[in-house]
């Protein structure tokens, strides 16, 4: 078992600088706005498995006219045109490809003053387009990117970079009509209705089956030197009591950090070009920094609280018996040494009858932090190349505020409060010095109680104990096996370093007490929430050590983790 990540290693949550701004007018066929709506054309130079290919993209997308400091600046959804030339599309597509879809990932710029931050605008997706014909195969992306926001008056300028697109090939007879997805039912759904068992989002817009024996086809793009790639500017004038006027400062915040990419990956061709003409911000302006808006705020938390005293659930460790195991403690013997661990674990919970989701231990808003004592029970069996390392874990999470579709038409919104019985269980079995996968699974039992209940915006009086019946048995599940070759490939999740925990099939048990005014309602909410089939996807920051940390404390602070995102690994 290896021993807990320093929380220097922390990854930073956003990519935050100041540079000089280098600005000109340089050839390219766009026509960039200020506001309103935005359209450029690009020539991209794009690396594929069969070789370099150019494309051209066209975008497109609503801003708004002017913007206001201290209020999210919103874009449009994005719809991306790529133009692949026919000799390419057929170069690059396996046989028997009759359509494709596609997904995109496109890194964007966004700037003001001298302050500049990268934001990627992922989750872009093609519905199933046809390849017949002799014409330039055209792939139309769309989606929803996120806002920026900032703290000063002065000029915003969006600007599109690197584009990571990845082809689907389809082949005619293995397609079948697809179902019409009715879409997310919330807001919060939109972030994560639909990852699956890696962390990651199936394709919803794919029609049939990919063509047998291929995969993916997929590239990265580059735009050519020498463009402007300015697709809008978006005007913030000045407000009394914040810096405004002539070189203005600004904060901006974009989508830098998403699903724990790297912000940066160098200079990027999406500005001016180098050794093109152009005027540099004026000496001596103070500017911002731009920070992602939808990066983890910072916890502003260095060390563990409260040292968990609950016992290990016998229930849930693994039956091992051998006669050359050694179980510590053995029997008699005093408890191991306390282990004090703590971190943060967000995400979403999926309920399958509403098809929506709801945000768990939200990073924007007091997340709670997971208290940890580690290495209560150690299981060794060199012989047999066995490691098991067991621990308890304390969650108490806040209440959560959701809005579903109930019955797939009637607005509702309430309070989710989740009460924990006892702690809950880690075990962590397998290990790297024998080449095995290190297995962790995360269980314990919690109560659902629901209140602040209303429909289409009517209050609904459920009583004060509206809660299941019986407590939710919740086993998250992560696996370890980057060092192992031929793994599995999925995103790795370790106890100290943490990442994505699932449980594919969380049960919600009936409800009871939802009483009020001699009105029972709990059939009402059994029959709307309660059923197998829903899930639980956390993102698990790196946990703080302070034991193993010579300043007792996790400097600067403990990660907060970014929420699960659409996005393919």
């Amino acid at each position: 078992m290896r021993g807990g990540v320093r929380s220097r290693r922390s990854v930073r949550l956003a990519a935050v600088g100041t540079a000089a701004l280098v600005a000109g007018v340089l050839p390219g066929s766009h026509s960039a706005a200020s506001g309103g709506q935005g359209e450029l054309s690009l020539s991209y130079a794009c690396q594929f498995a069969s070789g370099a290919q150019d494309v051209t993209v066209a975008f497109t997308q609503q801003f708004p006219p002017a913007a206001t400091v201290g209020k999210p600046i919103v874009p449009g959804d994005l719809t991306m045109s790529v133009a692949i030339p026919r000799a390419g599309a057929t170069a690059m597509l396996p046989a028997g490809t009759s359509s494709v879809t596609a997904d995109g990932d496109l890194k964007t710029h966004v700037t003001q003053g001298t302050s500049a931050a990268d934001s990627d605008w992922s989750g872009l997706k093609a519905p199933d387009t046809p390849v017949a014909g002799t014409d330039d195969l055209i792939v139309a992306l769309t989606g929803k990117v996120p806002g920026v926001t900032v703290s000063a008056a002065g000029d915003v300028a969006f600007s599109v970079g690197e584009l990571a697109l990845t082809l689907h090939p389809r082949q005619a007879a293995a397609t079948t009509p697809s179902t019409p997805d009715p879409g997310p039912s919330s807001a919060d759904a939109t972030a994560a209705d639909a990852t699956t068992a890696d962390g990651t989002a199936p394709d919803p817009t794919a029609a049939g089956t990919a063509a047998a024996g291929t995969t993916d086809v997929t590239g990265t793009c580059t735009p050519k030197p020498g463009q402007d790639a300015t697709l809008a500017t978006v005007h913030v004038p000045g407000t009394p009591g914040l810096p405004s006027g002539p070189g203005s400062s600004g904060t901006g915040t974009g989508a830098a950090g998403r699903g724990g990419r790297p912000a940066g990956r160098g200079p990027s061709a999406a500005g001016p070009a180098a050794g093109t003409p152009g005027a540099s911000a004026t000496p001596g302006r103070k500017s911002g920094t731009i920070v992602p808006l939808d990066a983890p705020p910072h916890s502003g938390v260095s060390t563990c609280g409260k040292l968990p005293t609950g016992k290990l659930d016998p229930k849930r460790l693994p039956p091992y018996t051998s006669d050359t195991a050694v179980i510590l403690p053995m029997p008699g013997q005093p408890e191991l040494p306390d282990g004090p661990l703590c971190g943060f674990a967000v995400g979403f919970s999926n309920v399958n009858k509403l098809n929506g989701a709801m945000i768990i231990n939200d990073p924007r808003a007091k997340p709670v932090m997971a208290e940890a004592n580690g290495r209560r029970r150690l299981v060794l069996d060199y012989a047999k190349q066995y490691i098991e390392v067991d621990s308890v874990m304390d969650l108490t999470l806040p209440p959560s505020h959701s809005t579903f579709l109930t019955y797939g038409f009637m607005p509702t919104t309430a309070d989710v409060e989740f009460i924990p019985r006892g702690v809950f269980t880690i075990v962590q079995t397998g290990d790297a010095f024998f080449d095995e996968p290190v297995v962790t699974t995360i269980g314990g039992y919690q109560d659902i109680r629901i209140h602040n209940v209303r429909i289409n915006g009517t209050p609904l009086d459920v009583g004060p104990n509206c809660h299941t019946a019986t407590p939710l048995d919740v086993v998250l599940n992560g696996r370890n096996d980057d060092y192992i070759p031929g793994g599995d490939g999925k995103p790795d999740y370790y106890l100290f370093n943490g990442g994505p925990l699932r449980d594919d099939n969380l049960v919600i048990p009936p409800f009871t007490g939802c009483t009020a005014h001699g009105e029972n309602l709990d059939a009402l909410f059994t029959s709307a929430l309660s059923g197998p089939g829903n899930s639980l996807n956390l993102s698990q920051g790196m946990l703080c050590d302070p034991v193993s940390n010579p300043e007792g404390s996790c400097q600067p602070e403990i990660q907060l983790p970014p929420l699960p995102q659409r996005k393919k690994s």
